[in-house]
């Protein structure tokens, strides 16, 4: 049995590498478009491709992005000097304190969900209290829990135009020139969701929790 519990559980606790490393953690849909309220720039919009003007000023496709993307791209976008929004111009001093706040909530509980999976890897191989790793994996769930409640209040500040991805935009060294015209520019985001990867992580979380609790009550049992 000892022998069945310590397998169980390091491969549940290993399957979170391949769900981080290869399953989508982001789901984005934005749509680029001229203000319907402005006669003059729909006009104009309709001679000009205001999304190609966009991406030659900061070398992104904002129309175009994928829908679906993993941390390795997420981190690829925002990371080092050579990430499409460091290339931009834009950095963490361009975003509004309040959507900087959570998201950073969310990166530290999400890391410290990580950490518990870890910990309850190392604690089922070498104790023998199944309670103790068990606790620690439903507190990793929770944590994810938390994590995902905080992503998903500025999420959907965002899409519901709460929070202005035009202010945002116009904060943007190389859209300088572009602030009186950007107010005029619809940057409707559609969809702005956590994926996947993050739901098969609680997924894995919850299952760690339940096994170990499991193997507790059938050791209980076995010793009576």
């Amino acid at each position: 049995m000892k022998i069945i519990y310590k397998i169980v559980n390091t491969v549940a606790s290993l399957a979170v590498i391949p769900v981080l490393l290869f399953l989508p953690m982001f789901r984005f849909i934005m749509v680029v478009d001229v203000s319907s309220g402005n006669q003059i720039l729909s006009l104009l919009g309709s001679m000009f491709n205001v999304n190609q003007i966009i991406t030659k000023a900061i070398g992104i496709d904002l129309e175009n992005l994928p829908e679906y993307y993993t941390l390795k791209d997420a981190y690829g976008m925002f990371s080092g000097e050579n990430s499409q929004f460091a290339n931009a111009g834009i950095d963490a001093s361009a975003l509004p304190t309040e959507m900087v706040r959570w998201f950073t909530a969310a990166g530290v509980l999400f890391v410290l969900a990580l950490v518990c999976a870890v910990v309850v890897l190392i604690l089922g191989i070498f104790i023998k209290k199944k309670l103790i790793p068990a606790g620690i994996s439903a507190l990793g769930f929770g944590f994810a829990f938390a994590a995902g409640k905080c992503f998903s209040h500025i999420a959907d500040q965002l899409v519901s135009g709460k929070i202005s991805l035009s202010s945002i935009l116009t904060n943007m060294e190389a859209l300088a020139d572009y602030k009186s015209y950007l107010g005029y520019i619809d940057f409707d985001i559609r969809i702005f969701e956590l994926s996947s990867a993050f739901t098969m992580l609680l997924v894995v979380l919850g299952a760690l929790t339940l096994l170990n609790v499991g193997f507790h009550l059938a050791d209980s049992v076995s010793d009576k």
